[in-house]
């Protein structure tokens, strides 16, 4: 039976959206797409909801992805509100995440080229370099294949977010679309050939130091349960990228650490001293101590196998001795399949050994500032020691929502999620202020699961507004503040390389529990470690959202310098290393 929708451009657009599984809908009101957020808000089928800034849409539509594997859609107003979004749809573009963003635009007839009418801009120009795709409807007769072509594109391949563009007159049309005429297309799943996946295995039986290195296409193509057992068969040691956190289990004796360069000393180690790494879903970023001259080299003998959706990003980073296309889980588990459950290895169990005894010391050299409570000639918290009694306080289930800075770094050390699908972050941007919105969103998306905010006072200023969103649906979640009045991962520069206090680190001493009571949310303040056990059970027990404004003192990193010697190579002003 034919499904032909007759209704408008906007009511085909929401019926598509339906039929292709889109539930969440996020954004700031908008006249000009009122169709659209008058037929999503009022159908039971919809998850919709208004922030209170459209940057906040866009990181919520994200965090859905991360914590559900579905695709959201996100929404702001023409103009302001379209520039408004960017920063949300760049962390998406940046981390690989489907998501659908809608601008209305002015009349038809008054753009390309525009004349000049309030909240006039060239959006199809402002956001094509962060969007797979871009493009404007125009006619009633191409939106529907413009509407389902967005879809399909922003789930294939590498996935990304994808823009459409409807002039406010468009979306008024009347439209007709038979539902079925375009069928629903799976993105494609591929895998090397046979006599490739025979050649993987043969490296990975013959490999003396072999590195297994899982990026965020494992946890995309819901691939981490095959890398666990294939960590588990050939226990060779695992790392993750921060974008598959939580892949490799971290009860696992194989893993020397996840999150890239914030692994620690073993991971590093082991990307330098490996004479085969074989990485899968991973593009090689910043984070990872590969070809990263000139302290990062890549050492002469070592190869590197790269397995990717995307055959753009083989090689693109590093130099590999195979570049494969292939979809992560079905590629990993005929890699699985091919190796068989007896086969033998020639890995070096004395190599091995050492990486985990270098794992172990590193984990003690972040307990020992743990252990330590206070910062020096202080009686204020350090963030390793408040990061790790988070860690031991938080529900085994729990979905972690970590922010940018400073605080991320002991997040990342600490915090150990079950899942991939428990954690939000953003590494690829690094976006100061994506927490808030993100355990808005995972609340909304998962609303029996547990969801913690680890945020510091910096990040949690550029999007406080949104604990009014918390507040209005009532999303129990639990954001912890770790309030040191600083830009965390700035003040050693200011203080410690130009001597400048004037630098701009410096911040004034908020009352966020107060201004979260403003929101309309719970809060509480807490001055020490020794407070932090009670106040959590408290905000645990609540009914709603709940922030806990925690007084700490910044707390350097073993890893800080990393950054200076890979994302900052070059500057003339950075200390011998």
């Amino acid at each position: 039976m034919s499904k032909t929708i007759n209704s408008t451009v906007s009511g085909v657009l929401v019926e598509i959206l339906k039929k292709h599984g889109i539930r969440h809908i996020f954004g700031l009101p908008a006249a000009q797409l009122g169709l659209v957020m008058d037929g999503t808000s009022k159908d039971a089928y919809f998850r919709y909801a208004t922030t209170r800034h459209e940057e906040a849409a866009g990181h919520m539509a994200h965090a859905v992805h991360l914590v559900s594997g579905e695709m959201a859609a996100c929404f702001g107003t023409v103009g302001p509100g379209a520039t408004n979004l960017l920063p949300g749809v760049a962390a998406a573009w940046a981390d690989n995440i489907p998501l659908l963003v809608l601008t209305p635009n002015n009349q038809l007839d008054r753009i390309d080229p525009g004349k000049d009418l309030l909240q006039n801009m060239d959006q199809i120009a402002l956001y094509k370099p962060i969007t797979k795709w871009s493009a404007m409807i125009r006619t009633p007769q191409r939106a529907p294949e413009l509407i389902e072509r967005a879809i399909y594109e922003a789930r294939s391949g590498r996935p990304g977010p994808v823009h459409l563009d409807i002039p406010c007159d468009v979306g008024t049309w009347d439209c007709s679309h038979d539902l079925d005429s375009i069928p629903a297309i799976a993105p494609a799943r591929p895998v090397p050939s046979p006599g490739d996946i025979e050649k993987i295995v043969a490296a990975l039986r013959s490999a003396k130091r072999p590195l297994l290195l899982a990026g965020g296409g494992v946890a995309r193509s819901a691939a981490t349960e095959v890398f666990r057992a294939l960590v588990a068969r050939t226990g060779f040691p695992a790392t993750t990228t921060p974008k598959a956190f939580g892949v490799v289990d971290f009860a696992s004796p194989s893993h020397i650490g996840s999150a890239g360069v914030l692994a620690g000393t073993a991971m590093v180690r082991a990307c330098q001293e490996a004479d085969l790494i074989f990485a899968v879903g991973c593009k090689f970023s910043s984070w990872i101590p590969v070809n990263k001259p000139p302290k990062y080299s890549v050492p002469a003998g070592q190869k590197i196998i790269q397995i990717d959706i995307d055959d753009s990003m083989l090689g693109k980073n590093a130099p590999l001795t195979m570049g494969l296309v292939g979809d992560a889980r079905e590629s990993l588990q005929q890699i699985l399949d091919a190796l068989g459950a007896q086969a033998s290895y020639a890995a070096d169990h004395a190599w091995i050994a050492s990486l985990q005894a270098d794992y172990r010391s590193y984990r003690a050299q972040v307990d020992a500032i743990a252990d330590g409570k206070y910062t020096a000639g202080t009686q204020i918290a350090n963030s390793a020691a408040l990061m790790r009694e988070i860690a031991r306080l938080a529900p085994r289930d729990a979905i972690f929502c970590i922010d940018g800075g400073q605080t991320m770094e002991w997040a990342l050390t600490y915090l150990q999620p079950s899942h991939p699908n428990n954690v939000t972050f953003n590494p690829g941007m690094g976006h100061l202020g994506a927490g808030l919105p993100a355990a808005n969103a995972a609340r909304m998306a998962r609303p029996d699961s547990p969801v913690i905010l680890v945020t510091g006072d910096g990040a949690a200023g550029l999007t406080i507004q949104e604990l009014e969103t918390a507040a209005r649906y009532r999303l129990k979640t639990v954001m912890i503040v770790f309030n040191d009045s600083h830009w965390g991962m700035y003040r050693p520069i200011g203080e410690m390389v130009f001597q400048n206090g004037n630098f701009g680190s410096k911040l004034t001493s908020v009352d966020f529990a107060m201004v979260a009571k403003g929101f309309g949310c719970q809060a509480e303040s807490v001055g020490s470690i020794e407070e932090l056990p009670a106040a959590f059970q408290r905000a645990m027990a609540a009914p709603g959202p709940v922030l806990l404004d925690v007084r700490t003192d910044f707390t350097p990193h073993p890893m800080d310098m990393f950054w200076l010697e890979v994302v900052m190579q070059g500057a003339k002003w950075i200390p011998q290393m």
